[in-house]
């Protein structure tokens, strides 16, 4: 079935919600880092301290959705938290210090946190009940393109007129892309604005379909949630989610290793394969399972680790940043497959809000750990080789996780 007319421009809104508040807070925030470190002489770490608080927020922010999202108040919610964003990128234009830019920070974050994943997933399962998937994908892999696209953009512009410069230009790009959600979404549920989701007259179980995993968490409780395999899920979530914070390190590592003009590049191109990625994988996954294409992705992972420890040539940098693209894949939709694989869907929306939360949380800490790791060592090795072991213990946590199932049936 075709996406066309209000369903189309709902996603269109829903691609926009995630380019902005994941794509241009979290996937550029990298370009940043070392002008705000030397302007303001602190360390990397500190920098890089900005993504931890921004991602913290993020995560806590999206637990908010629930209670805030009503049918009556979302539109001027959407308008206030879209100035907010917006409003407190462009203050850290001004910003004399770094500690000012941690509070807003937070800010940004909460905003960002409310217009982001938990919001958006929502809104698509009430409009789609036909073509979910498909449409799920295409809004996810808007964060990753928002990266790609304006990457060089924002680069340029550091470049020629300051990283302040760049952080107005990020505060104008966020308006843009919310404009289309705060003009194009009439109600978080189609038929209070007199349309109906995509789909629904071929579906008996429309309401129930659109609800979604969260409905499925009040209504079932009929399989007892294993502590060992939920600790051993939300471990992989951790260290998979841990994987995704060295690609906003990718403009310093390019310094390091004497190929500054690729560093911009390098995250651009992240980018695009973080995109195009997630859908080859989402593929994968119906036609091999999760299992097998977890295992493939981060054996691909792996290989771009070892490409970044041992080669410093700008071709050799760039595929290295292409293949790790491929860890949000990991990071995002592995997880959710994973979680729905092994507590199935009846205790899919108990289980997977805390594994999501504990991969945010990871990734945000994990953000300004490699910064810190780089201030004590001079170097990114240490660290790459840190998150090689984590992605080899998260194939070992699959491995055995599919086999204890495979064992219990």
């Amino acid at each position: 079935m075709k996406i066309t007319g209000r369903h189309l421009l709902v996603l269109v809104a829903m691609c926009g919600l995630l380019a902005s508040c994941v794509g241009l807070v979290t996937n550029v925030a990298g370009l940043f880092l070392s002008p705000v470190a030397e302007e303001f002489g602190i360390q990397r770490g500190a920098a890089s301290l900005m993504m931890t608080i921004c991602n913290i927020a993020f995560a806590v922010g999206g637990l908010f959705v629930p209670r805030l999202m009503k049918e009556g108040q979302f539109k001027v919610l959407l308008v206030a938290f879209t100035a907010v964003l917006a409003g407190g990128t462009a203050a850290l234009a001004v910003c004399p210090g770094i500690v000012p830019m941690y509070v807003l920070c937070v800010l940004r974050g909460v905003a960002a946190g409310f217009m982001g994943f938990v919001f958006v997933t929502t809104v698509l399962n009430q409009w789609f009940v036909a073509n979910i998937g498909l449409a799920t994908s295409i809004a996810m892999s808007c964060s990753g393109l928002a990266g790609a696209a304006f990457s060089p953009m924002i680069g340029a512009m550091i470049g020629s007129a300051g990283w302040r410069a760049g952080y107005v230009l990020v505060a104008v790009l966020t308006v843009a892309l919310n404009l289309p959600a705060i003009l194009f979404l009439p109600s978080i549920d189609p038929r209070r604005s007199g349309f109906k989701a995509l789909g629904a007259s071929e579906s008996a179980t429309s309401d129930a379909s659109a609800s979604g995993a969260a409905t499925a968490s009040k209504t079932s409780t009929a399989q007892r949630v294993s502590p060992l395999l939920f600790g051993l899920v939300l471990l992989f979530a951790v260290f998979a989610s841990a994987v995704t914070a060295l690609p906003q390190h990718f403009p310093g590592m390019a310094e390091l290793y004497g190929q500054a003009g690729v560093g911009a590049t390098m995250l651009s191109l992240c980018m695009i394969a973080n995109s195009g990625g997630k859908i080859v994988f989402g593929t994968l996954v119906d036609r091999i399972g999760n299992r097998l294409s977890t295992i493939v992705y981060s054996a691909l992972v792996l290989a771009s680790i070892l490409m970044l420890l041992f080669f410093r040539g700008p071709q050799a940098l760039v595929l290295a940043a292409v293949l790790y693209g491929l860890c949000y894949s990991l990071g995002t939709v592995a997880i959710t497959m994973f979680t729905r694989d092994t507590f199935g869907l009846e205790n899919y929306g108990k289980t997977y809000p805390a594994i999501s939360l504990g991969g945010n949380m990871a990734n945000a800490v994990f953000s300004s750990a490699v910064g810190f790791m780089y201030d004590f060592s001079g170097g990114y090795a240490s660290s790459l080789i840190m998150l090689g072991t984590l992605l080899i213990i998260s194939v070992a946590i699959v491995v055995y996780v599919y086999a204890q199932k495979a064992h219990a049936q």
